[in-house]
């Protein structure tokens, strides 16, 4: 499917026109993409629907082959992946872990023919700590928010997964449903009625919103989802920038769970934060404890429990596939001596 048809699948807002001009990726920021087919759905479109979880489940999720269809994820993607590569990463995520994937677009600022290459390729980590100190918005932000606003409002189910940049975007989207849910009911100057609408969000949220994150970049997620923060011992981006077990134990925070798979990479190694193997030691850890790949129910349970046992390195298969996603070529020899 070619780049402009995917672009008219869009209905821009006149105040992006200029940006989307100049960085034509950001045509699909907080859209729906369908990572097989690889079709774009507005945004806009999809949560005037009828039904939209069904539109989602329906005609935007991926299914890997075999997959019974019975739960998928809305995932927000890692900086630097322009929507075609985002597509194929999410592809392998629901072949690995055997699950629907549907993506809601982090676009990027990298482009075939920049201008001043030299800055392109920096644009999008400036662009993600802008996002991680409040100082910018995103229509994934934005988009994310009134799916979970729905979903509380309509009683349904939804799962959300994000990599890195994207996990900043998911928790600051969480913040934002929240306030924009305490706000629709009661006024602000009623300070009993706001602490009533906050709990009334923690128990609606615990119910219907799970939240897989994958080398988790933020520290502010607020209370009410279910959240299990996976990465690998290493990867310096949870452990200096997000929300560790011990920020979580501190703040009394035991709804926050963590799976931290050990060290494979040297020290400083920022492949550690490459979730294409982090999908891989999930998908043993499954198969360790005998629980059905893909089954993330039960993965939280024996989580919660505390008697998941976490896969190693050596125990892996590593897929044949494994070398066209890393960063560092070197990382495969570190994995497979």
């Amino acid at each position: 499917m070619r780049n402009e048809y995917k672009k008219q699948q869009v209905k821009s807002n006149w105040r992006r026109w200029l940006l989307e001009i100049l960085f034509p990726d950001k045509k699909f920021d907080g859209q729906f993409q369908n990572p097989g087919t690889e079709e774009i759905f507005d945004f806009d479109d999809v949560i005037t629907a009828d039904n939209p979880i069904t539109l989602i489940t329906q005609d935007i999720t991926y299914y890997p082959e075999g997959d019974d269809r019975e739960l998928f994820a809305i995932f927000i993607p890692g900086l630097g992946q322009p929507e075609e590569i985002s597509s194929k990463r999410s592809r392998r995520y629901a072949r690995i872990l055997n699950t629907g994937v549907a993506n809601l677009n982090n676009s990027s600022f990298l482009k075939e023919n920049p201008i001043f290459s030299f800055l392109n390729k920096y644009l999008d980590w400036i662009d993600a700590a802008i996002h991680r100190i409040g100082l910018a918005g995103s229509p994934a932000i934005i988009n994310t928010a009134s799916l979970i606003i729905y979903a509380i409002e309509n009683d349904k189910n939804i799962n959300f997964s994000g990599d890195s940049h994207g996990t900043i975007l998911l928790a600051r989207a969480i913040n934002r449903a929240k306030r924009k849910f305490i706000s629709k009911h009661t006024k602000f100057w009623n300070f009993k009625a706001r602490k009533n609408q906050e709990i009334k969000w923690e128990n609606r949220t615990d119910q219907l919103i799970n939240v897989f994150a994958f080398g988790n970049s933020y520290k502010k997620w607020v209370k009410g989802p279910k959240y299990i923060m996976v990465s690998i011992k290493g990867d310096v981006v949870p452990e200096k920038f997000g929300i560790t077990r011990d920020r979580a134990n501190k703040k009394g925070r035991n709804d926050i769970k963590f799976i931290i798979f050990e060290q494979i990479f040297s020290q400083g190694s920022f492949e550690a934060h490459n979730m294409m193997f982090t999908t891989e030691l999930l998908r043993q850890t499954f198969m360790k404890n005998n629980i059905p790949i893909g089954d993330f129910a039960g993965l939280y349970a024996q989580l919660k429990a505390s008697t998941l046992k976490l896969a190693t390195a050596k125990e892996v298969n590593w897929s044949n596939d494994i070398d066209e996603y890393v960063w560092n070529q070197e990382s495969l020899e570190e994995i497979r001596r």
